[in-house]
């Protein structure tokens, strides 16, 4: 089985997760620990390598990709001790290299008030045009290309969609752009065209926020309740796992710091409480009068002054009330701490293995059961088990209903597939 070959976008900490992670079971073949699929058809963590990557901060275009990787602002954990590029059990090619692209609306102008430790900085000459980003694609033989723009990067990620499809390239967008039912039925028809499968919208972690989230809702639907109340809120805090020494406040990664005005935030709020609709979306259940609201983001930033830590670290805040039998009630708290870029590439690492093996079976389009599996707002919104039904079986290498009716030679048409109907509005305003 050849390798398959992967572009980012984006080489914040989300990518450095994702690289680190794939080298860390590289040289632990034995451990499988965080890999929902050890195999994928076949391929296993081993078979994914690294071939380029494209960003706009100064610190890390233009240069080889595994110094890119630890170069600020990046602040996630290392899984491992040193990055090694071209060895064998590298997940970087040899001479892997990070190219400038366009900024476009990718980095919020905001972002400039803070501190350059913790924050971007632009100023790249020598971005690409979107001819040259194709190029850069072919050149590299890349099979997927993943999306790890800042939220909000509604320009710029259309501007890497175009050169996917041009360059044949399957895509995973693992931010909350393409939302809308409409948006997402006109771009899968392209991917459907161009006989390539995407994987999307907004990423979610493989235990995090939105997992607890939907897993909860759905157990108690399922077990007759109704869930009158489901709150989560979301804050960067607390210190990046192996620097829990280092005595000063924490201001939030980038993600957050990203998010830290309105402009940015209505997509990723709209895509988290689409999480906690979905649920009962699913099984037919009314959220009229219900309070289901997912606060994207808390940004927690230190004082003026001393010594700039990002972290990596997330905190989510769960409260639930539900009735139950004869009108009984039930309350629910929970809090959920996690280092937040690994557990996005305990997704992603998957999402892109399901990418190649449905290409080999010929699927087009939307990959219905991986989307709903690993990211927040897919096209169709699932139960956690009939999601996980598709993917086992994507894995075995077997098609379903849903599968087969997405196979090219039978020519699927996008607005004739399944379909959750979803807007990029949101319910309180």
């Amino acid at each position: 089985m050849k390798k398959i070959k992967v572009a980012l976008i984006g080489m914040g900490n989300c990518a450095k997760s994702l690289v680190e992670g794939v080298q860390y079971y590289n040289e632990n073949p034995g451990d499988d620990v965080g890999l929902m699929y050890p195999s994928i058809g076949g391929y296993t963590a081993h078979d994914i390598e690294f071939v380029c990557g494209f960003d706009v901060d100064v610190r890390k275009v233009n240069k080889p990709f595994a110094e890119a990787l630890r170069a600020l602002p990046n602040c996630a954990m290392h899984h491992v001790e040193a990055i090694t590029t071209g060895e064998k059990h590298s997940s970087i090619v040899k001479d892997a290299f990070v190219y400038a692209g366009p900024t476009l609306d990718g980095v919020a102008s905001y972002m400039n008030d803070f501190p350059e430790e913790v924050s971007f900085r632009t100023g790249s000459a020598s971005a690409l045009t979107s001819q040259e980003v194709v190029a850069v694609l072919k050149k590299h033989h890349v099979d997927v290309l993943v999306n790890y723009l800042p939220v909000g990067s509604e320009e710029a990620t259309r501007f890497y969609l175009d050169a996917a499809i041009v360059a044949g390239v399957h895509f995973i967008n693992c931010i909350p752009t393409l939302i809308s039912t409409h948006d997402a039925m006109r771009v899968e028809q392209r991917f459907i065209d161009a006989g390539l499968t995407i994987v999307g919208s907004d990423m979610r972690s493989a235990w995090g926020a939105s997992r607890l989230s939907e897993v909860l809702q759905g157990a108690m639907l399922d077990s007759g309740l109704q869930v009158t109340q489901h709150i989560q809120m979301n804050m960067a805090a607390g210190s990046t796992q192996g620097q829990e020494n280092i005595r000063t406040g924490r201001t939030a990664n980038t993600d957050f710091l990203n998010m830290a005005k309105p402009e940015r935030l209505q997509s990723k709020h709209v895509s988290k409480e689409n999480v906690l609709k979905g649920q009962n979306t699913v099984r037919d259940a009314s959220t009229a009068g219900m309070t289901l609201y997912a606060g994207p983001s808390l940004t927690v930033q230190q004082k003026p002054g001393g010594r700039y830590v990002g972290s990596d670290n997330k905190i989510a805040n769960l409260d639930i009330v539900a009735y139950g039998f004869a009108g009984a009630r039930y309350e629910f708290s929970a809090r959920l701490s996690v280092q937040d870029s690994p557990n996005s590439g305990g997704v992603v690492v998957s999402a892109i293995r399901f990418c190649k093996v449905a290409s080999e079976l010929g699927i087009v389009g939307y990959l219905r059961g991986a989307s709903a599996w690993t990211q927040k707002t897919p096209p169709v919104q699932m139960t956690t088990s009939d999601a996980k039904f598709e993917c086992d079986a994507l894995a075995r290498r077997e098609l379903t209903n849903m599968t087969r009716g997405q196979l090219k030679e039978n020519r699927p048409i996008a607005e004739a597939l399944p379909y959750s109907i979803q807007g990029n509005v949101l319910d309180y305003v």
